[in-house]
């Protein structure tokens, strides 16, 4: 009877834990779908383990439904409007422009600080004080080995359920660190945002 007992906690728990895993997801999952625009603020952290070097940097994402966003930071701007995608090097002054194709392994901080990508599998640890707030921490592992990603872990506030820190380890072992600044959603966004005017003295580089 105590063996019968025991194995029925187990297994009860068990049940709570996928229960509470799947519910932070769903919040989280629901939360994205009712965002139609965002802003998001950001910091990053790019730490290169080979060369025992590290990069830090700050930029700003706008994106809009289904495809548009535009990405600015110190290391490059890259601009779609769900149709043509540009992206300009400011050190080398070059733009690249090319037709925009969706790509579920393409490195965007919005990817990463809105929404939970599906093709990973979820874990859900537990509360965390990340710069003075107490979120809730997930790890995530991709279910196809041949991903660029390697595992992530993200801190999800269980208040708003956004996203307010991600850390991404890629193939090389090089390590991305995002810190939410700030967020807006649902504010608006200028649609002129989307479509990218060169610079006068860039190189273009046209791979339509």
């Amino acid at each position: 009877m105590r063996q019968f007992v025991l194995a029925w906690v187990v297994m009860l728990t068990g049940v709570l834990m996928l229960s509470a895993q799947q519910n932070v997801v769903q919040n989280v999952q629901r939360t994205y779908q009712g965002i139609d625009n965002a802003v998001i603020k950001y910091e990053q952290v790019v730490q290169f383990p080979v060369t025992r070097t590290e990069q830090t940097f700050e930029g700003i994402v706008y994106m809009k439904k289904p495809y548009y966003y535009r990405i600015e930071s110190e290391q490059q701007t890259v601009v779609t409007d769900g149709t043509t995608i540009w992206s300009y090097n400011p050190f080398t002054e070059q733009v690249i422009i090319d037709l925009f194709q969706e790509d579920e392994q393409m490195f965007t901080p919005d990817r990463f600080l809105l929404n939970i990508p599906d093709e990973f599998y979820v874990t859900v640890g537990d509360h965390e004080t990340v710069e003075g707030k107490s979120l809730i921490l997930l790890r995530l592992v991709p279910k196809d080995d041949h991903q660029f990603v390697r595992s992530m872990r993200m801190w999800v506030d269980d208040d708003g359920w956004i996203v307010r820190k991600a850390e991404v380890v890629d193939l090389n072992e090089n390590k991305t660190i995002y810190r939410v600044r700030d967020i807006q959603l649902n504010q608006g966004v200028d649609h002129k945002l989307f479509s990218y005017q060169p610079p006068e003295n860039a190189e273009i580089i046209d791979l339509r």
